[in-house]
């Protein structure tokens, strides 16, 4: 198979409904996330009232929590893919509403910000099963999934950062929840799948196409 059939044949997934949704819940988790990550440290010195010289360390913190979120979802992804998803955004927005509005509180910054080190940018080996299961293995495929997960960054930091000026530092967080609020409903539709859920196939046709999808890109290589 020459490289521009083998292109057309992988980019057929973008004709698949729940592909789309796929993409589009990979974005705003992203987004949601980033509408805080990106603005953690002045939240945290000039709300929180923690000192500059400390916020290194709570980043750290944060990074454990991130470390340890994605091996709890890595070990959760492919036979709970869709539920791992669904309960990890939930917790998302409760975590990204408690950060909004007790940020002012250290101790519940911390607590919070920690949260959303734990189920953030952690679902990524989940969205990564479901983007494989709702399209295919492909290259390409994953090129496009990695391409809207870069827009979810841009969305959270640049549209956060232009609310800044308006309407205070606790508007990207805001954000975020409205984001991740979305990504749940993104996320819902996938519960009527089977094989989104936890890999078993809807129907054979579905099977047959994902399987000459896996065949093209195999020839092309």
């Amino acid at each position: 198979m020459d490289a521009s059939a083998a292109t057309g044949s992988e980019l057929g997934v973008l004709r698949r409904p729940q592909f789309l949704l796929a993409l589009t819940s990979s974005t705003l988790i992203i987004g949601a996330t980033f509408s805080a990550f990106s603005f953690f440290t002045p939240i945290l010195t000039k709300i929180a009232g923690f000192s500059e010289s400390i916020v290194p360390v709570l980043l750290l913190v944060y990074g454990a929590a991130t470390l340890l979120g994605n091996v709890v979802v890595g070990r959760l992804a492919d036979r709970h893919t869709i539920s791992t998803l669904l309960v990890g955004t939930g917790l998302n927005t409760l975590f990204l509403t408690g950060f909004a509005f007790f940020t002012d509180v250290p101790s519940l910054a911390l607590a919070f910000m920690i949260g959303i080190g734990l189920v953030g940018v952690t679902m990524n080996p989940a969205m990564v099963v479901r983007i494989q299961r709702a399209g295919s293995i492909a290259p390409l495929v994953n090129t496009i999934h990695v391409s809207f997960i870069t827009l979810g960054v841009i969305i959270g930091s640049v549209v956060g950062s232009a609310l800044i000026p308006t309407y205070g530092l606790r508007a990207p967080v805001i954000l975020g929840v409205g984001l991740a609020v979305l990504a749940i409903a993104a996320i819902l539709p996938a519960l009527a799948s089977p094989h989104l859920r936890r890999g078993a196939p809807d129907d054979a046709s579905e099977t047959e196409s994902d399987q000459s999808l896996v065949s093209a890109a195999a020839e092309d290589i």
